[in-house]
């Protein structure tokens, strides 16, 4: 099965990321340029037959993310290497991921689309233990996650002003993640749940060029369950009850072509 660990195989993260940022800022510095250049006419509109035509409308999607947890610590005292640890648990370093999506469009309005947005993405975590008293660092766990998500937006536009126009939107979103396991070789001594349920929302705007329309977006999800659900490791349990529940936050910065 293709993980993220075996993308770090063939190319370092860092590499790829670092890839990825240059593309999508090449692409940005591209649209806007067109952008601009077509917003000095006025009467230079794109797509006029766009919001007239078929209320079906598909696409795709490239983003990066970032994830984090929220974390509701027991601060408790739990033994680690046979010292006795208070014990607290957060997301310190963050680290940013990539996502795929596909995009069916359906007109309900002028002004509302219903939209699916089915793929994948990739991504990871450092949940960092640290001893809450002196704050020093114990452990820190690498927890990869790599989803199939279906997100299902309501989304509404402003009105379309010359080539562009903004819209915010808000829905649910179902995810299973296929990397959510043990792994001591990595130190990751407990598992997260596959399925997760998140609620969404965000903003972006819309840019219709000569062939087809471009869009930025920023978006918001928040899982809504703890997924701390399995058990962990045995002889790493002090890991697993330092911690009462744990909720999946992320961060995306999205690009749709439509």
């Amino acid at each position: 099965m293709f993980i993220i660990s075996d993308i770090d195989k063939i190319l370092p993260l860092h590499k790829l990321f670092d890839i990825l940022r240059k593309f999508f800022l090449s692409i940005l510095l591209s649209i806007m340029c067109l952008s601009a250049s077509a917003q000095l006419n006025n009467s230079d509109l794109n797509l006029l037959h766009y919001e007239y035509a078929s209320p079906f409308r598909f696409g795709f999607s490239l983003g990066i993310n970032v994830f984090d947890f929220t974390t509701a610590n027991t601060l408790n005292n739990v033994m680690l290497d046979g010292v006795s640890h208070r014990v607290r648990a957060d997301v310190v370093t963050m680290h940013s991921g990539f996502d795929i999506n596909a995009i069916v469009d359906y007109r309900i309005k002028r002004q509302w689309n219903l939209r699916a947005l089915p793929g994948i993405s990739f991504g990871a975590r450092n949940l960092e233990f640290y001893d809450d008293d002196t704050n020093e660092l114990l452990h820190t766990m690498k927890i990869g996650s790599n989803y199939i998500e279906l997100p299902v937006h309501l989304k509404f536009s402003a009105k379309r002003n010359s080539n562009f126009r903004p819209y915010v939107f808000a829905g649910i979103n179902g995810r299973y993640n296929l990397s959510g396991g043990n792994d001591i070789k990595r130190g990751v001594f407990f598992g997260i749940s596959n399925t997760e349920v998140f609620g969404e929302f965000g903003f972006g705007f819309e840019f219709y060029l000569a062939y087809f329309k471009f869009s930025i977006e920023a978006k918001f999800s928040t899982g809504a369950g703890n997924v701390l659900t399995k058990g962990a490791t045995e002889g790493y349990e002090a890991y697993y009850n330092a911690i009462d529940k744990l909720y999946s936050n992320m961060f995306m910065l999205k690009f749709h072509f439509e």
